[in-house]
């Protein structure tokens, strides 16, 4: 009785479907695992997905048939196979060299802050000649100061804190008239490195000895 429970049982489950999933990607990175390319996962199955960036470029997010993607805006992830899909993992470039204050201070360039900084620099200050020059100023000075915040954590919180002030001039100026994100374009950046070297300054008087 019990063999004949468990054939019917089995007939009963039926065979596992097969899915397809189609995986590829911009250029900037590739997808590592599980590759790129078409491959054959068992019905519900929880596929890892982990993209790679190239030097010079960050993940953006994965688009596609991304219904089951636990977490589209995460390099590291899963899939869950419930139908034929088909992904792609987007890369971007990072403008100088990836050193952005922002980015050091909220840890990935996908945080909102970041992103509404990064709106408010392509959108606008990309459009015009006294903003070119001053995201030009900002990406020159932008590297050592992004270097030292990483390698001092501790001023993240302070950074990010003094910061707010600037991502909230970015999130009105992109809801603004072009002469007003034009008067805000020099307070953005110069609130960002004038909070930076405040802080660099700050952290070196930390790390000198006390004089008695």
């Amino acid at each position: 009785m019990i063999a004949v429970a468990l054939i019917a049982g089995m007939i009963g489950c039926g065979p596992v479907a097969r899915y397809n999933l189609t995986v590829s990607s911009t250029e900037g990175g590739k997808v590592v695992s599980p590759g790129e390319g078409t491959f054959g996962c068992l019905e519900r199955r929880a596929v890892i997905l982990i993209a790679d960036s190239d030097n010079g470029y960050h993940f953006v997010n994965w688009t596609g048939d991304v219904s089951t993607i636990a977490d589209v805006n995460s390099t590291a992830t899963t899939i869950t196979m419930c139908g034929n899909y088909s992904i792609m993992a987007n890369f971007e470039k990072s403008v100088g060299g990836g050193c952005f204050i922002a980015t050091a201070t909220y840890g990935t360039p996908m945080a909102e802050e970041v992103q509404i900084l990064r709106a408010f620099r392509d959108e606008y200050l990309l459009t015009q000649p006294l903003g070119q020059t001053l995201v030009d100023l900002y990406y020159k000075a932008s590297p050592p100061i992004a270097e030292f915040i990483t390698q001092h954590p501790s001023l993240k919180p302070l950074v990010g804190a003094g910061l707010l002030p600037a991502v909230a001039v970015a999130t009105i100026a992109v809801n603004t008239t072009l002469a007003d994100k034009t008067a805000v374009a020099g307070l953005l950046v110069l609130v960002s490195v004038a909070l930076a070297v405040w802080a660099m300054r700050r952290q070196g008087s930390t790390d000198s000895p006390d004089s008695v």
